[in-house]
């Protein structure tokens, strides 16, 4: 049997529906926190100036009255995903309505956005956004559910997996194995939040030993829950990991996407199961057995099956394309988005700007949080010096005023150092693919 014959065997859809059960779940909390926190304010209306990722600066900026009526959008879309009404139409608005907002301002980047967004293009390519399965109806649909390829199930499961092993991958980094870095800072701020825990958590020991039990839980979970014979245990311990962790550090939504979506390792018919198990039905006969005997494998693939692998190809290589860059990722920061490095780095650091004499002063136009992510990363502090030579050229009327920055960062909590030599014109920097020219490795 070819690799693609056994990939296009028919299975149950039902733990593919539960799946975008849990994405309409999670979603529905990311947007309403969005409103109760005012975080639509802080991060969409009140900035002045915005950062683009690189490639993404055609992305443009929606006036207030639309940013808000966008939000109202994508909080009906993810409540119509979550219950499983118009779920094609309903995946397709909110995927592209969510990576809009999410690629507006490139300060507000995170790991989880990003998985939302890829979770959301592979819901809506997968064959049940073409099945509308009201939550109303379960009894109904949980019964004869319409059968999918296995290529589908096994797509999810390496996009999943991808996040944990990538994740541990970044890990193995000096800092974080040998000197317990940054998560010996993080325990310390994070006294207090499980009092009972104080005088473990305090212990100096206790970040070496969470160091490494993150990166070996990282790097085993996908194989893990992989084998069947593993697979309960493996999950009841991704609930634990991800639990603790959200009651000690700032991480949002994270650990509910990830807890709802590593039940995909469970075999596809692992809803059906529990089901009939609560409802003391698993002496009937699911129809769905019948459907499968009734179906052979294709040996090729079609139109969209051949777009997933392509898509699944770029998630396995885009992680890797950090080691083309020199120097420390979690410093230069050149190939770190879009790759899974989650929680690897504690940086802070400040940034003053000079041109024509004058000290510019980024904090009075900048937001507090923009502030703070801009003096990080050398992208974002060469977007902002050539947008003050941009206003300093309306201004005056003259071109390619030379901006040059102090800039003073500290990786985990280590003694801060420059980003750019203070004599360098910023401005003559551009983006692009290559290491950036004129960055203090």
């Amino acid at each position: 049997m070819t690799v693609i014959k056994y990939l296009n065997q028919p299975v149950s859809s039902l733990s593919l529906h539960f799946f975008r059960f849990g994405y309409g779940l999670a979603t529905t909390i990311i947007i309403i926190r969005y409103f109760y926190f005012g975080w639509i304010h802080t991060y969409l209306i009140q900035p002045t100036f915005f950062f683009n990722h690189f490639g993404w600066g055609w992305v443009p900026n929606l006036p207030p009255t639309f940013t808000y009526l966008l939000f109202i959008i994508l909080l009906l879309t993810s409540i119509g995903i979550l219950f499983g009404y118009f779920v094609r139409t309903n995946l397709l608005i909110f995927t592209i309505g969510f990576t809009w907002f999410h690629f507006s301002d490139a300060t507000i980047y995170l790991n989880h956005y990003y998985l939302v967004s890829i979770l959301g293009f592979l819901l809506w390519l997968s064959p049940i956004s073409k099945y509308d399965t009201p939550i109303f109806g379960i009894q109904n649909w949980i019964q004869t559910p319409m059968p999918i390829t296995k290529l589908w199930v096994y797509a999810f499961r390496l996009q999943i997996g991808l996040v944990y092993f990538f994740g541990g991958i970044a890990k193995l980094q000096p800092d974080w194995m040998w000197e317990a870095l940054p998560l010996k800072l993080w325990l310390y701020q994070s006294e207090g939040k499980l009092p009972l825990l104080d005088p473990i958590l305090g212990l100096p020991v206790t970040a070496y030993v969470f160091s490494w039990i993150g990166i070996l839980f990282d790097l085993s979970i996908p194989f893990l829950l992989a084998f069947s014979r593993y697979r309960l245990v493996t999950w009841s311990v991704v609930l634990l990991f991800h639990t603790f962790t959200s009651f000690l550090f700032p991480i949002g939504v994270f650990p509910i996407v990830m807890s709802l979506s590593s039940l995909i390792f469970f075999p596809p018919n692992w809803p059906k199961q529990i089901w009939n198990g609560i409802l003391n039905q698993n002496d009937r006969q699911v129809q769905l057995e019948n459907k499968l005997d009734e179906i052979s494998s294709n040996s090729r693939l079609f139109i969209t099956e051949w777009i997933l692998v392509v898509f699944l190809l770029f998630q396995v290589l885009i992680p890797f394309r950090h080691i083309f860059y020199p120097g420390q990722v979690i410093w230069t920061e050149e190939g770190i988005k879009f790759s899974w490095q989650v929680m690897v780095a504690d940086k802070v650091g400040e940034a003053l700007f000079f041109a024509q004499g004058k000290t510019i002063d980024p904090r009075n136009e900048l937001t507090e949080y923009q502030y703070r992510m801009m003096v990080i990363q050398p992208e974002h502090i060469i977007q902002y010096a050539k947008h003050i030579q941009s206003k300093l050229a309306l201004e005056t009327g003259q071109r390619d005023i030379p901006v040059y920055v102090q800039s003073n960062v500290s990786l985990n909590g280590k003694q801060a150092k420059p980003l750019f030599a203070p004599n360098l014109d910023i401005t003559k920097i551009e983006p692009n693919f290559l290491p950036l020219k004129g960055l203090n490795r």
